[in-house]
């Protein structure tokens, strides 16, 4: 009987997500159990990812990334119609398409170098220089928590084994729940991140900061239909940014430090960790969070005019018209 009802606890076990709990509204064929299959082939492709030498990785990723450019024309006029704002020019301008093009290229580069990151952990630790790594150090040695803000500019994921060996304190990221995050936790859990799904309760992610540890998340984009957010200066305009990173940080006082993973080029990168913000007053309400959302949206228009090939804005941004009430 031992043997069948390990057999059958195992067959359960592909039918849950990484935290135990099923998911029975996934979509046909994005379940825990297509995940389980999907993180053998992405530990079958980080294996062999690593090993192919750099300049030929990127080679394919050139042609792969370049298909995926002339096969989605939906995912085109997304992208140009952010990246427009990062080079003052219109959606249609050849330039915009041709920086469409680049990015896209780009994200196929970065994924390449992900395989490696992933592979070999180590080397990608030795060879990726951390700047500022100070400021995330004396953030975190105040004990009241620290977010990790990044945006979708170069690749964060390469990166996911910074935090471990930098920050005295534990680290949890913010991811999707669905197959794809579910098929890589394992190796960001081997990378030294805990994962906190969207669909949590914000009460784990609050008490997590409130009792000193680190959370990781991207700022400029939010989840959900509608997320709440605040009009600011971005980039050539003006935009409603997604306010959760600056509620949380009122809520718990935990400061706001911002990270970029900027490339270097293939399978070099380098991180640059800014100075903290501090979290806006408890009592200074809506108001204070949107001055501390303009502060991080100063800086993350600087970065993304430096490297708008590398900004993967394929997401959905409000952009406020002259005249159209914002928030």
């Amino acid at each position: 009987m031992t043997g069948p009802t390990a057999l059958r606890r195992r067959l359960g076990a592909l039918r849950l997500a990484p935290d135990g709990e099923p998911r029975p509204e996934a979509p046909l064929g994005r379940g825990p159990l297509a995940a389980h299959v999907l993180a053998k082939v992405i530990d079958a492709a980080a294996w062999g990812g690593c090993r192919v030498p750099p300049r030929v990785a990127h080679a394919l990723a050139t042609i792969g990334g370049t298909a995926e450019w002339a096969l989605r024309p939906q995912m085109r006029r997304a992208l140009a119609l952010n990246l427009a704002h990062a080079i003052d020019r219109a959606p249609d301008d050849p330039v915009t398409a041709m920086l469409a093009r680049r990015e896209i290229v780009n994200e196929a580069h970065r994924s390449a170098d992900l395989l490696w990151a992933l592979g070999r952990p180590d080397e990608m630790l030795r060879t990726t220089p951390v700047e500022g790594v100070e400021h995330a150090q004396r953030a975190a040695a105040e004990g009241r928590g620290l977010i990790l803000a990044g945006i979708h500019v170069g690749g964060w994921e390469v990166a996911t084994a910074v935090p471990r060996a930098v920050l005295p304190v534990p680290t949890s990221v913010i991811v999707a729940d669905d197959w794809l995050a579910w098929a890589i936790a394992h190796m960001r859990a081997t990378a030294g991140l805990r994962v906190v799904y969207r669909t949590e309760p914000a009460i784990r992610v609050a008490r997590l900061l409130r009792s000193g540890e680190a959370l990781l998340v991207l700022g400029d984009d939010g989840w959900g239909a509608d997320p709440r957010g605040y009009e600011v200066r971005f980039l050539d305009g003006r935009a409603v940014l997604p306010a959760g990173i600056v509620s949380l940080s009122r809520l718990t006082g935990s400061p706001i430090v911002c990270f970029f993973v900027l490339p270097e080029g293939p399978r070099r990168w380098r991180v640059l960790i800014d100075p903290a913000v501090a979290p806006p007053g408890r009592r200074e309400g809506p108001g204070g969070e949107q001055r501390v959302l303009q502060e991080l949206a100063d800086r993350w228009s600087e970065v993304i005019r430096a490297y708008p090939e590398h900004w993967a804005a394929r997401y959905r941004i409000r952009w406020v018209q002259p005249g159209e009430p914002g928030s």
